[in-house]
């Protein structure tokens, strides 16, 4: 019965961020408050106060848990030695393209909405950043060792990259525009 009520009250934090995240999106962080996060959740103030002493604490927990899985997944990627280096980026380029045009009209409809949209959203990205960049040096340190790179400082160019990408990821651009620019980016930086 105890674990029962555990996976409960893990599951019921999770959805209060989800409905943070929500929020937050639409309003801002400033403008977001408990109470509008609360009737998301379709909860009162105080089951939201129960899990999070304070907005600040929702938003620093949505901030952590944005992204997880797509992190998750790009490590993975990065990872698996079966693969080429080469053919490992072109998987994280097509897993990119696909996040992208899954989040797009999402993103498109808040930006619409809210000024502080921009903010509250690189906000989660730069959350990512540190991870898929160093995944991103180890892949380069690989590929450097395979002879397929010959990158002097891959610390430093595995986090121009992901910076590069976060911009391009972050740009008012099609699917297609975004795609020719990560390759762009991929080919001068890592190839070249």
């Amino acid at each position: 019965m105890h674990g029962k009520r555990m996976n409960d009250a893990r599951q019921r934090k999770e959805h209060i961020l989800q409905s943070a995240q929500k929020v937050f999106l639409k309003k801002g962080y400033y403008g977001a408050t408990i109470d509008e996060i609360a009737a998301e959740e379709g909860v009162v103030r105080g089951t939201i106060l129960h899990y999070f002493k304070s907005k600040e604490e929702l938003m620093q927990n949505v901030l952590k848990n944005a992204g997880k899985e797509f992190v998750s997944e790009i490590e993975q990627l990065m990872s698996n030695e079966k693969r080429s280096v080469t053919e490992r980026i072109e998987m994280v380029l097509k897993l990119c393209e696909e996040q992208f045009c899954r989040v797009k009209p999402q993103i498109e409809h808040y930006a619409e909405e809210n000024t502080e949209f921009r903010f509250v959203m690189d906000q989660i990205r730069i959350k990512t950043f540190y991870n898929i960049a160093d995944a991103l040096e180890k892949l380069l340190d690989e590929g450097n060792k395979e002879g397929s790179l010959k990158i002097p400082n891959t610390r430093a160019r595995a986090e121009s990259v992901v910076f590069a990408v976060f911009g391009i990821t972050g740009s008012n651009l099609t699917a297609e525009e975004m795609m020719a620019e990560l390759q762009n980016v991929i080919e001068k930086m890592i190839f070249e």
